[in-house]
Parts: structure tokens; C-alpha cells; sequence
């Protein structure tokens, strides 16, 4: 097809699906920006924050389609918080003009209803966030807008952070979202810096121990090379004066845990108790799966050795002994170890 065929194709398009989302309150402009090397079609689209008719807030989006290319690039422009934070919080000391740009897809044929369907699904629910929410650490995030997330659960606590070989306890706020947990140190000017988010999915354990210390174990994937996967244990500690505040983490925790279809041994964590675990009959079974592992190469013994490795790690925290480093430090080396990656989904 040549392009003018197409472009004529497309325009069609665009003004049938016009004349279509007009009756969902929906505003749709397109315009071409053609230039001599290619055809390009900038399309801007308004869609409603409610499904009220008199709805005067709008979600807007620009969407850039290179009719060459077949390439189409989206644009969020003012998203508001509407959840959990990801990707729609205003950054402070940024230009509030500044695009957002997701890399939507690249396709060979545009299908401009497909579009609009998989937007508006998107905005109704959490698939918009689940898919394109990114947070971003280091960033600066106005407290007020913090408070006024949807759908999240929100706990003043310390960070417990080693600053220069000092132990530091950092003014701090925990999020809990049904995906997500995010710790925010707070600013002398009340704001707060991201300073660590995971998906809950990457909790390994977690306790309390009497003293109110909440011990979180988290599996993190990092790329260093191309087609290598490193994986790694980040061990996140946060406390509080107020012991019951320390409890309802370990309770929202638990409730997620459970709401995911996660699975975890999550019985009996929040009474600051040690875990139920043979230390000595564990730590003899590590040395005998380590020593198996190295001999042969089998995917059960791998899986039982993390196991272990998780019981003393869970189970040395919560009696806040150091030891727990030491099964940490072995579990990192054996996730990282690139012999092991095609056992880690």
C-alpha cells in the first residue's frame, strides 16, 4: 500500500473513532505533522476521571503515531494520584510541564480502537498502574499529595540506616499498597525522598522483634550485563516508639501476603516471638545440601538450600543476632551465581 493510501486509511480511522468515543464524554483531535522523511500523526485525547457526563476532569493523553515507522509513542501529560503514587506523583524541582513518555507499543498494524479500549481499561482499574507506574528513587515528593493516595495504607516509623559506620534512626513513612511497599524519608521541609520501593511479591520474610524492630527481607533483580540477571537480598529495617505501629505493618503485610495468593509462612510473626526453628538441626542441613549442590547440579537441592538459608535468616533477625548477615550474604551469592539463573523465574 503506498503512503498516501495509508495516510487516507488512517484518517478514516481516526475520524470513525472520533465520531464513536464522542458518546463516552471523550475528546479526540488529530492533526498530521507529515514531514519530508516520514508521515506523523499527533492525536490528543481527553478522557473523563469519572464516568459522569458532566465530568470536567480529564485524564490527557498525546499520542505521536509514526505511520512509517508503525511506531506509536504515548504521552501522559498532568496524570494525577489516583493509587498507590507510581508514575503520577508531581516532582518537585521539575518543570510541571514535563512529558511523561511511555513507550507504548510498536506494532504492524495501528488499531486506534484497540487503543482507546486498552486506555480507558486502564484508567478504570489498576492495569494502567500495574503495567506503566514506575516510582522513582531520589526524587522529592510534596507530603500533601502523599496523604491524599488512594488506596494505601500509610505508617510513621524510623528508618534504621548505617551512615558512615553509625547507626542512624531517619524520620520516616512506610506506604502499603495492594502491589507495593515504599519508604519515604522525610525532609526538614516536611516532604519526603523515595528512598526504597518492591513489589510485595519480593518479600522473602519478615518479623518483629520485642524491641519494635521490623525486619524486612526483599529478593532484588538487578541487570549488570546483557541477558545476565544478577539477583539479590536487600535487608530493610524500620521501628517505631509506639509498638502497635510496628503491629499493623506486620498485620498489612500478612493481609496482602494472603489477598496475592502469595505463599509464605506467615504464622505467628507479629508477637515479636522467635520462630519455631531446629537452628542446629538447619544449619547441619546446610552444610550437607551446600556440599550436595556443589557435587551435583539439581534444581530440589537448590530450592531447599533458599529454604534454610530463609528459616536462619528469619529466624537470627528476630533475635536480633548478626549472625543472620552471614546466611544473608549466602543466600545473595547462591541467587547471583549465574550457574543457578535458569532455576530463578
Amino acid at each position: 500500500m503506498e503512503l498516501k493510501d495509508e495516510e487516507t486509511k488512517f484518517e478514516q480511522q481516526c475520524q470513525e473513532v472520533k465520531d464513536k468515543v464522542v458518546r463516552q464524554n471523550i475528546l479526540f483531535t488529530f492533526n498530521k505533522t507529515s514531514t519530508k522523511k516520514c508521515s506523523e500523526y499527533e492525536i490528543n485525547i481527553s478522557i473523563p476521571k469519572n464516568n459522569s457526563s458532566k465530568s470536567k476532569e480529564y485524564y490527557e493523553f498525546n499520542l505521536i503515531l509514526n505511520l512509517t515507522k508503525k511506531s506509536i509513542i504515548l504521552f501522559s501529560l498532568d496524570l494525577n494520584p489516583i493509587s498507590d503514587g507510581r508514575n503520577l506523583l508531581p516532582i518537585i524541582n521539575t518543570n510541571k510541564n514535563k512529558k511523561v513518555k511511555f513507550n507504548y507499543f510498536s506494532l504492524d498494524e495501528i488499531d486506534l480502537n484497540q487503543i482507546m479500549k486498552d486506555l480507558t481499561e486502564f484508567l478504570s482499574g489498576n492495569n494502567f498502574l500495574n503495567l506503566y507506574g514506575y516510582y522513582y528513587l531520589g526524587e522529592e515528593y510534596d507530603s500533601k499529595i502523599i496523604d491524599n493516595l488512594k488506596n494505601i495504607e500509610r505508617i510513621q516509623c524510623n528508618h534504621l540506616d548505617i551512615i558512615n559506620g553509625d547507626l542512624n534512626e531517619i524520620s520516616s513513612l512506610c506506604t502499603i499498597s495492594d502491589d507495593y511497599f515504599c519508604l519515604y524519608e522525610k525532609e526538614q521541609n516536611n516532604n519526603y525522598t523515595l528512598v526504597f520501593y518492591s513489589s510485595i511479591k519480593n518479600l522473602l520474610s519478615f518479623n518483629k522483634t520485642l524491641d519494635s524492630i521490623v525486619t524486612l527481607n526483599w529478593k532484588k533483580k538487578k541487570t549488570k550485563k546483557k541477558e545476565q540477571i544478577i539477583y539479590c537480598i536487600y535487608t530493610l529495617k524500620i521501628k517505631s516508639e509506639i509498638d502497635e505501629d510496628m503491629d499493623q505493618v506486620m498485620d498489612i503485610l500478612i493481609e496482602k501476603i494472603r489477598k496475592i495468593g502469595y505463599k509464605m509462612n506467615i504464622n505467628e510473626k507479629k508477637k515479636g516471638e522467635l520462630p519455631d526453628v531446629d537452628v542446629d538441626g538447619t544449619e547441619s542441613e546446610i552444610v550437607r545440601l551446600e556440599s550436595q549442590l556443589k557435587n551435583r547440579d539439581n534444581i530440589l537441592v537448590f530450592n531447599k538450600l533458599i529454604q534454610n538459608y530463609e528459616k536462619l535468616i528469619e529466624y537470627y533477625s528476630a533475635a536480633n543476632d548478626d549472625k543472620y548477615i552471614e546466611y544473608n550474604k549466602k543466600m545473595k551469592d547462591l541467587l547471583s551465581n549465574q550457574k543457578y539463573e535458569k532455576y530463578i523465574k
